[in-house]
């Protein structure tokens, strides 16, 4: 899949590879120790966390919409630093508040949602114009690559901090990382390609009606928004229920980040399509299974089994569908004038299967608790099987 013979990666590419580090970070901060710093301090955990994803993914969704004009017409650049400006508000937020944030999860919810629209759209259309179809499978796993590796150094690290020192001590940390993030904002080339064309919805609406292969991404991106967008938060609740500490949070974190930086070296090997789906295959069988015994013995064992599966199968799964959609922005099916919507749309279907997850995840907060939590845990795996099951059949054909 990666091919390493070719040339290597450019300034800009390295460039926006540092930035998904300290993105990776921030992620962990306002993702994972957020909702256990959550989980400490609210009465009900589940709702506050609940709330707060649906709040970020939603600014997030409408970000993509009302963000893709400008990005499509003038300077990604501008767009993808500005990016940093809520960022910095939803740190100083936390370090003004301290353990008062946890009533505010819904401003700190859009803001961060905010956030990622202005950083990842305009990614994405950078990465589209920067890297070639032959370079896209090299950046893909030089990016995951690092960001896994970033994964093992950075919750062991968080963690003992937070442990030691507060939630709230580790955000000047995390804003020093943003200011460095300003800098080398400067040292990006601009986008070389802008468009004279308004965005125009109505007309890819149009594009995915003469293509099927369209219309089948979006549905599996429906799935993998409600699979992989609610298992990493459902997760992170198990292990601060089960094992209490962020110490404990982080080095499990670290332990199964290790696990996903071997998976994506082992995906550098793979170049038949025979055996990308007896690959798929098996990450498959290897969901069901785990979920079955966890489901029917919720033990710290099973859990950490199924932790495995995620940071190995899962991710590889992951990994298939990223390079997929990348490359696909760059087919005949998506012209260069249709890239931003292109992209738009698939967060919108990202956010459907998300909003679909944590209205879902919500309802167990009022009604149920952790003895319910694990039987959504089935719904969670059957989406995700599915969904692995569309990647077996729909792109793993397209690979070489």
């Amino acid at each position: 899949m990666f091919n390493m013979t070719s040339k290597k990666l450019t300034r800009d590419l390295y460039l926006l590879i540092a930035f998904g580090v300290f993105r990776t970070i921030t992620d962990l901060f306002l993702g994972a120790f957020f909702i256990s710093f959550i989980m400490h301090l609210s009465s009900n955990e589940i709702i506050s966390i609940s709330t707060y994803k649906l709040f970020e993914y939603s600014a997030t969704c409408a970000g993509f919409f009302l963000f893709a004009n400008w990005i499509k017409r003038h300077n990604k650049v501008a767009a993808f630093g500005l990016s940093l400006l809520p960022k910095i508000i939803v740190l100083l937020s936390i370090i003004i508040l301290g353990d008062r944030a946890v009533q505010y999860v819904i401003p700190l919810g859009l803001l961060y949602g905010i956030s990622a629209a202005l950083y990842h759209l305009p990614r994405h259309a950078m990465t589209t114009d920067k890297v070639s179809s032959s370079k896209m499978g090299r950046f893909v796993g030089t990016n995951n690559a690092i960001g896994y590796f970033a994964k093992i150094v950075a919750p062991v690290v968080l963690g003992c901090f937070i442990d030691t020192a507060s939630y709230t001590e580790m955000a000047y940390v995390l804003l020093f990382f943003t200011f460095i993030e300003v800098g080398l904002v400067f040292l990006l080339a601009p986008s070389r390609h802008r468009s004279n064309t308004p965005i125009d919805f109505v007309g890819f609406y149009r594009c995915m009606a003469r293509f099927p292969i369209i219309r089948k991404m979006f549905f599996m991106e429906i799935l993998r928004g409600f699979g992989l967008g609610l298992l990493g938060t459902v997760i992170t609740m198990y292990t601060v229920y089960m094992f209490k500490t962020d110490l404990n949070l982080g080095i499990l974190t670290t332990v199964f980040s290790l696990c996903s930086v071997a998976t994506c070296w082992l995906l550098r090997y793979i170049h038949k399509n025979k055996t990308y789906r007896i690959a798929l295959f098996a990450c498959i069988v290897a969901v069901l299974l785990s979920m079955l015994m966890f489901v029917c013995r919720t033990t710290p064992v099973t859990f950490l089994l199924y932790n495995f599966i995620y940071a190995t199968a899962i991710v590889f799964m992951d990994q298939v569908n990223n390079t997929s959609i990348y490359r696909l922005s760059k087919s005949r099916c998506v012209t260069h004038n249709t890239r931003i919507e292109y992209f738009v749309f698939r967060d919108f279907a990202l956010f459907i299967g998300r909003w679909i997850g944590f209205t879902g995840l919500m309802y167990i907060g009022v009604f149920g608790g952790y003895d319910w939590l694990r039987w959504y845990l089935i719904v969670i795996s059957i989406a995700l099987i599915t969904w692995g099951t569309f990647n077996m059949r729909l792109f793993s054909t397209n690979k070489k």
